[in-house]
């Protein structure tokens, strides 16, 4: 299954993701370029009840699906979804959540502009349908949601929804994590887990006027005998509470290499079961036959009109360096491997990294050379001063693409 997490570091906002999927699912990025305006976005050939505000979307997309499972805009706002179970069945022919988050990338110019149209999305429309290449997987979905004006978790349940906002590192995976925690829910769930007077407007769950205390938003929504099956099959509490301490620790050390090894972690320590390890990169065994197929990490600093997306393009990314796409006036591609929408690096990787994929201590071999070789392309995404010339962008794109290739031939050899 999957993780995304914020990483509130000094001046800079970290967005991760690794996406967890079929180990044969190819994943590619996708460049959506910039539009005229409409009234509705559209996704998957589905008029959907938000506008398509025409901004340019980087994307990470399984081949066959018309979504995204993580993504970025032009104005910085990043969204990852992860799978969760409730006791409000998911509709078997509903919109995928995925769809759900290239909607709300197409419409949305701040995280909070994207949270209310996710909140739309999910009360205008029916989610679920199949998120499975193969078999049939139905769910609800959680988002967490950032951007430059700050970041959010979203959770929903069929059409109900509850969310909070962030104020320190923070992720989501696979299980409902807002207990009575939550800023605002939807006016049914109110009603159940934090009735106020008539007479209240009720703008937040914090207003005076309330009939009694507060209940869990995650006790409500998880209750019966399958939403938890599903959580504890999924490690979902698990994962969160093994990756809590390691977001606070890369908190702390700060920097993008700090972020990247969040997502490159095996064995992190669960505080609950210290005597099993929990594994942020997913490789081919994990209990419902996941990897994780693709890996994103979104670096913001103080300058809105400036950010850096980071993309594998390929699984494991604990033997993978991440790539840069700047944006600066427009998203610009640092590196000459992207073919996007193309299969070709991601199944070639795959290829190659065959002994990695049963393997994680293989990937953990070259940890150092790996973080050595991720510094060399970070100093030159580094210099690159802001609005650079085409002729620098070229010569920064032609070091990193040398770089990435000379990585890939070493751990290659390693197999």
């Amino acid at each position: 299954m999957c993780d995304t997490f914020h990483l509130p570091s000094g001046d800079q906002r970290f967005f991760g993701k690794n996406s967890d999927r079929n180990p044969r699912e190819v994943q590619v990025v996708r460049l959506i370029a910039r539009r005229n305006p409409s009234e509705s976005a559209v996704v998957g050939g589905r008029r959907l009840c938000v506008p398509d505000a025409g901004y340019a979307l980087v994307l990470s997309c399984p081949t066959w699906m018309e979504g995204a499972e993580m993504g970025i805009n032009e104005k910085g706002v990043a969204i990852g979804n992860e799978a969760v179970f409730s006791k409000f069945p998911a509709a078997p022919d509903g919109v995928l959540g995925m769809d759900f988050l290239k909607a709300a990338l197409m419409a949305a110019g701040s995280a909070t502009e994207a949270r209310d149209a996710l909140i739309a999305l999910t009360e205008g429309h029916e989610q679920g349908g199949n998120g499975a290449l193969k078999g049939k997987l139905v769910y609800d979905n959680s988002y967490l949601i950032s951007g430059f004006d700050g970041a959010y978790i979203l959770e929903t349940a069929g059409k109900r929804w509850a969310w909070r906002e962030l104020d320190g590192p923070a992720v989501i995976s696979n299980s409902y994590t807002i207990q009575a925690d939550y800023k605002r829910l939807d006016t049914a769930s109110r009603k159940s887990i934090a009735p106020v007077n008539d007479r209240m407007a009720c703008l937040d769950e914090s207003d005076a006027g309330r009939i009694a205390d507060k209940e869990s938003w995650k006790a409500y929504v998880e209750k019966g005998f399958k939403p938890k099956l599903m959580a504890r099959l999924s490690a979902g509490d698990a994962r969160r509470a093994a990756i809590e301490p390691a977001l606070l620790a890369a908190a702390d050390s700060g920097g993008r290499q700090a972020a990247f090894s969040v997502l490159r972690a095996h064995g992190l320590s669960d505080p609950d079961t210290p005597g099993k390890g929990r594994n942020v990169c997913c490789h081919d065994r994990d209990l419902w036959g996941n990897a994780s197929t693709a890996s994103m990490l979104v670096e913001r600093g103080t300058d809105p009109t400036r950010f850096v997306a980071w993309f594998t393009g390929a699984s494991y990314p604990c033997s993978n360096l991440f790539k840069p796409i700047l944006f600066d006036g427009g998203f610009k591609i640092l590196w000459d491997g992207f073919d996007t929408d193309g299969e070709a690096y991601w199944k070639g990787r795959r290829e190659s990294l065959r002994t990695v994929a049963a393997n994680p201590a293989a990937g953990d071999a070259r940890a150092a050379d790996l973080s050595a070789a991720q510094d060399s392309v970070g100093a030159i995404v580094d210099a690159l001063d802001a609005g650079a010339d085409g002729k620098a962008l070229a010569a920064a794109k032609a070091d990193i693409s040398q770089l990435v290739a000379n990585w890939d031939k070493l751990a290659a050899s390693s197999r």
